[in-house]
């Protein structure tokens, strides 16, 4: 079984953010991740924006060695990544002898949205099996539905 942990990425150097340089970040997790797997069993999933200006990770490590797993130097490659194939553009943020900081962080809300997706899978679902039916009472729901949508498009984008 793999445990999820959810790690922060940001520069040692605070006046640099990770959201700045994400591309090259996601590219270096790439780089860094079949060497995870390969070890380790550890999957690591492509960085994501969350909030402002942070950038998280998504590591899922086997069960058995999780309580042993030490984020940072498993994660080193990323920065390595960064220095070596990046002609230099992260040199100046180095301090110390690092580049990068991790840290875990709690499950980042992926949506400002009030209603859970299970939620919102099980009104889609419904809504699936009402388009299923023929009846007067299903084509009546429909209707209602589809003028909410409607009357609401305007307002929201991507309706």
């Amino acid at each position: 079984m793999l445990i999820s942990k959810n790690i922060q990425i940001d520069f040692a150097d605070p006046t640099m953010k990770a959201i700045d340089a994400i591309h090259d970040i996601r590219e270096g997790v790439e780089s860094a991740s079949l060497n995870l797997y390969s070890r380790y069993d550890v999957q690591i999933q492509t960085p994501m924006h969350y909030g402002e200006d942070k950038v998280v990770v998504e590591l899922k490590i086997p069960e058995e060695i999780v309580d042993t797993f030490s984020i940072g130097p498993h994660l080193k490659g990323v920065a390595n990544y960064l220095l070596k194939c990046c002609n230099g553009r992260y040199d100046k943020y180095v301090v110390g002898k690092r580049l990068l900081v991790y840290t875990e962080v709690a499950a980042p809300d992926k949506s400002d949205n009030r209603f859970p997706m299970e939620d919102r899978l099980e009104a889609v679902a419904k809504f699936a099996r009402l388009l299923e039916r023929s009846d007067e009472e299903a084509m009546d729901a429909i209707s209602k539905i589809l003028i909410i949508l409607k009357d609401t498009g305007n307002s929201v984008t991507g309706l």
